[in-house]
Parts: structure tokens; sequence; C-alpha cells
């Protein structure tokens, strides 16, 4: 939920008035070009009315508005050639133009318009040379739909990861400016207020007309229903949402590879389950989690110098030096507005847990049904990474940054099953099996007399004792503690109110806390993930080679990527195995503890479908055990 304004910092005003601006659409654009830009002899096309350092780029009205987003007017063919802009460009690192122009559009400012694009200048200029470029486009000092201003801001923060991004319109003002308010409201949790006022800063006379302020206001209000990670009416978060509800609004939210591997499974879910899988292996952070560091690292960066602009320029108050540390560390700007004492109060609460590296895990020694505290996995910086896809079949591992979870419905192309990639501590892997039957040094892994050694020896594991805290945590039935209650709901409400809130989630070391934030997300929805009639299509079907087909695949992808984070917690504590499954059912079908034997049938799949998962990943590290190359 976006935070509320704060009295101190005033509502953005228009520059141009209600007068002005029904005078703008009222004239023809002709005119319009003539009387307001100034026709052929426009400022905006050329660099004649602005001092060097309001050209950013050099030849065209530009401004940096974040240290990887210029605000800029529209280019053209003649400044592109006249200002070597392409050169410009490739030694700015800027790798993206989003043009916010409408084709057409005017026609009588500055050069004529390229004919083919209907632009000042061909898309394919930028193009030739490795420079991406979008067009979101916008009617002059108007607006777009909601839904066409949240694929421009993904696509914008999609283009920020890639490298620089300059944006324009005409003037690079009104249009452009309400896309990276959009993009920073995005981002950073900002409200529309502090969003407007920075770009303003940054870019002046930017977001002109009321109805462009109104949108950025729509889009904060729009943004903050979709954030909820867990619904709580108490916490004025909205009202609880289903399975696909969810995915619905993460579809919203997401972009890129992120978004088509995790079309069909929670990323709440996803990623508790993989931090769950290496706290149980004792094992680094996978990709996963470092891109997640890494985002919040980026966004601290872009935080603070947003927080430092809007104080210098006195919208927002200094803090006092006993309490910058609740706002640095953080990276999120939404908490500003909190009480200061709340925000400490909670930044100590999260961050008061113990730390140990795992030299010293290796010298607990825990009797297996004692309570265990926290406990945290070997340093980021570590070489070795491992994925909960490394124990599922190798034609559900799909290919990209983010591995998401699929179920056995999924095959993978030819070129795909030859290209496993497991890194093996003190050894190296090629991608492709042909080449490396080509190779003339080769070590065979030796027999194991288990699935379960085998892993713990590929995998080179934490202590055995924080694999039974993670199995006990996971097949606890009674009711958390206070203290992992306050911490989980704390937790809980940085995920739905800051972005940064899922790098505080990665971290979390202590299972217990990652047990509950799990089961509580299921226990959290509407409707349970396994209705009635779910469970009557499940008896129906048991039998059939996969039960869980006749399921939905939302239900389906979360399902087996929850099975997946089990397989791997309960190889390495078998013992624990029927404990885990009951409340993985009861989480699933919201069902009472007394009712637990009524759903044998279920417990009957679900085993069936981790005796799979085991068996196929036996079977992978096998075919994988003669290509492993010194």
């Amino acid at each position: 939920m976006m935070p509320t304004l704060t009295t101190h910092l005033p509502v953005p005003r228009p520059s141009y008035s209600q007068a002005r601006e029904n005078l703008v659409k009222a004239i023809p654009p002709r005119v319009l070009c003539l009387l307001a830009c100034g026709g052929i002899d426009c400022r905006y096309e050329g660099p004649e009315c602005w001092k060097l350092n309001q050209q950013v780029i050099r030849g065209i009205f530009s401004s940096w508005v974040t240290d990887d987003i210029i605000a800029m007017a529209r280019p053209s063919n003649h400044l592109i050639e006249k200002y070597n802009i392409i050169e410009q460009f490739q030694r700015m690192n800027i790798r993206s133009v989003i043009n916010m122009q409408l084709p057409g559009e005017h026609a009588h400012c500055g050069p004529p318009l390229d004919p083919d694009s209907g632009f000042t200048y061909s898309p394919q200029i930028f193009m030739d040379n490795d420079i991406y470029f979008y067009n979101f486009g916008m009617p002059d000092f108007g607006v777009s739909s909601l839904v066409g201003i949240i694929d421009g801001v993904k696509v914008l923060a999609f283009a920020v990861r890639e490298g620089r991004v300059a944006v324009h319109c005409h003037a690079g003002l009104g249009r452009t400016g309400v896309l990276i308010a959009c993009y920073l409201i995005y981002t950073l949790r900002i409200s529309p207020s502090e969003a407007v006022h920075y770009v303003r800063i940054k870019r002046p006379r930017s977001i002109q007309t009321r109805t462009q302020i109104s949108q950025v206001f729509d889009f904060a209000r729009l943004l903050g229903t979709q954030l909820v990670q867990y619904p709580d009416l108490s916490l004025r978060h909205g009202a609880p949402f289903t399975l696909q509800h969810y995915l619905n609004r993460q579809a919203l939210l997401l972009h890129g590879q992120e978004a088509r591997t995790l079309r069909h499974t929670p990323k709440v879910v996803y990623l508790l389950c993989v931090c769950i899988s290496c706290l149980a292996l004792g094992l680094p952070a996978p990709p996963e989690v470092q891109a997640e560091l890494e985002k919040r690292s980026a966004l601290r960066t872009l935080s603070r110098t947003v927080r430092e602009t809007l104080v210098a320029k006195q919208y927002l108050p200094l803090l006092r030096e006993g309490r910058k540390g609740s706002w640095a560390g953080s990276g999120s700007l939404s908490s500003w507005d909190e009480p200061l004492g709340f925000l400490e109060r909670k930044r100590e609460v999260l961050m008061d847990k113990r730390s140990y590296s795992e030299s010293d895990l290796s010298k607990i020694t825990v009797n297996e049904d004692l309570e265990l505290g926290p406990y945290c996995t070997s340093a980021l910086g570590n070489e070795r990474h491992w994925c909960v896809q490394d124990l599922i079949r190798p034609d559900l591992r799909p290919v990209g940054p983010l591995l998401a979870t699929l179920s056995p419905g999924h095959q993978t192309s030819k070129k795909e099953s030859h290209t496993l990639n497991i890194p093996i501590s003190g050894m190296k892997t090629s991608k492709n099996c042909a080449q490396r039957s080509k190779c003339t040094a080769r070590k065979v892994l030796p027999k194991y007399r288990s699935n379960i050694e085998l892993c713990r020896n590929l995998h080179n594991p934490g202590p055995t004792s924080v694999a039974r805290a993670v199995a006990k945590a996971m097949a606890d039935l009674g009711p958390p503690g206070e203290t992992i209650l306050q911490r989980s709901a704390l937790l809980q409400e940085e995920l739905n109110s800051s972005e940064c809130g899922w790098a505080l989630l990665v971290t979390e070391s202590d299972p217990s806390v990652l047990s509950c934030l799990l089961w509580t997300w299921l226990e959290k929805l509407r409707d349970p993930v396994l209705s009635a009639e779910d469970l009557d299509r499940l008896c129906i079907g048991s039998n059939n080679r996969k039960p869980l087909s006749v399921l939905k695949k939302p239900q389906r992808h979360t399902i087996y990527c929850l099975l997946s984070c089990v397989s791997t917690v309960t190889s390495l504590c078998p013992h624990r195995e029927d404990g885990v499954l009951q409340h993985l059912i009861r989480a699933l079908t919201r069902c009472p503890q007394e009712e637990m034997g009524n759903h044998a049938t279920l417990m009957k799949v679900l085993k069936a479908c981790l005796k799979d998962t085991f068996q196929n990943h036996r079977y992978l590290m096998r075919a994988c055990s003669t290509d492993v190359t010194l």
C-alpha cells in the first residue's frame, strides 16, 4: 500500500493553467507548432536556446534524472549526424531509447518528419548500432491508459538493467516526466508527490498538465493495490486474494525472464522454497538471491540520491543524526512517512539476529528435537551456486537466469536437455555433453549407497544440525512461538510496503521464520489451493502416472515448487517426511488437524510425486557423472 502523503510535502501543481490547457486542445496542430514552439525554428529541435549544462547530450536539450536515465527532447536525423549522437550514446553507455511520441505529431516543428517512421529520425539508426528502441505513444499534453503506463515502466526497468536509457517525447517534459515519475514509484515505492517533485527538480517544468499529474497519482494508487504479498485486513492491505488473483497481479508487475518463468508460480513461494532448500543443504545463495541483493544495492543508492535531493530542496525534513540509519539502511523511501520510533523498532527486531560462519556451524551439536535459533549459510561471495531445480528431473529444468519450477508436463528441447550445468567444487564442467566425450582426462564419480549420500557429496552441505532444524520447522504443526510470529509479521509488512522487502526475505536465516512465512502465505489465501472438487479429481486420478495433471496449471506448478523444496529437506532427514507432508496438506487444503486422516489419498499422491522427484534426480546425477572433466 502506498504511504499517505505527509503534511509537509506539497501536492504538485500543473505548470499549465486550465485555460491554457483548453486553448492547446482547441488550436490546430500547425498553428500550435508556430505559436507555442516556433515552427521550423522550434527551440526544442536544436541546441541554440539551451546552455551547455542543459545539454547532457551535446546538441539536444537533455538532463540527467537518475544516474541511469536521461530525459531529452526528440532527436532528428540532422542532429544525430551533426553532433555524433550515436557516438555520444556509446560513450555514455546509453543502450536504449524510449520514444513517448505518436507518429506524425509536431510535423511543423523543426526539420521534416522521416517518411518511413513518422518521427524526426529513423529508429533503425539506433538499432543498427546495438541501441534498443521502444515506442510507447501518448497524445501530446495527454496520457495513455494505466496498462500502457505499466508496460512502459516495466520496459524502462528492464532497459535500466541493460545500461543507461534516454527517454524523450517532443520537448522531453510532459510525457517523458510522467513515465520517469511512475518508474520511481514502481522501483522505490515512493509517494506520487515525491516522484513528481524529484523529476521536476532534475528536469524543470516536467509533468505539465492536470491529467498528467492525475495519471501519476492514479498509477500509484493502482500499484499500491497490486503490491500486497500477504493480505491482512488489520494492516489496511486490502481484501484477501486467491492463488489465481495473486498470479494475475504478479503478471502485471513482473517483467522479462522473471515474468516468463514465474508465469504459474508465486514469486514469494518460489523464493521461500529456494531459501529453505539452500539453508537445509548449507549452501551459499543461488543466482535468484544474488539478483535480489544486487537489486537492493542499486535501489539503496537511488533512494539515497532521491531523498537527499528532496531534503536539499526542503520538500522533506532533514533526519537527525541519530535517525539516519533508519532510512539509509533500508533502501525504502515509503518508510519516510512512518513514525520514526516505529521504523527504528522494526529495524532493531529484523537485524537482531545471530550470525554464524560455516566453521562456527560445524562446531554446533544440537539434539534433534531441541528448538534451534537462527542460523545462516556460508558467505555470499562463494563461487558455488545451487538451485532447487538441481533436484528436479532434467526435462523440467527451464533455461534462463531465474529458474522457475515447472510441472512434468513441460518438455525441454533436445538442445536444452544437453546443456546441463551442475557446478561441482574443484571441477570444471563443459556445457555440451558431446564436447565432454572428446576430453581425454575424465573423472568418474564414485558409486554411492544412496541418493542422499550422492547429494551430500555433490553439494557439500552444511552441518546436519541445520538440516534437522529446517526439517523440524517445516514439520511442526503447532503454533509458532511469539518471537517467530513477530519477526514473520515484520517481514510480511516489509514485503507489502517495500521492494527491498525481497532482499530482507532472502537473507533471513531462521528456518522457523522461513517456514512460518511459507505456510502463512498458503493459509492467508482467500480459498485453499486445493478445493474439495480438486481433492475429488485427485482421488479419481490417483493411479495415473501424473496424478497432478488433473489440476490447473497454477495449482500444479505451485505444488511442484513446494514438493521440490520438501524433497530437498526430507532427503537429508527422511524420518521427517510424513510430518512435512502433513503440514503441506494442511496448508494446501486448510483442513483442521483432526481431519488429516481423511486425506490419505492426497498423501499417497504427494509421496508418489516426491518419489518421482528422487528417482529422476538420481538419474540426472548418474547421467552426468561420466561427463565431469578435470
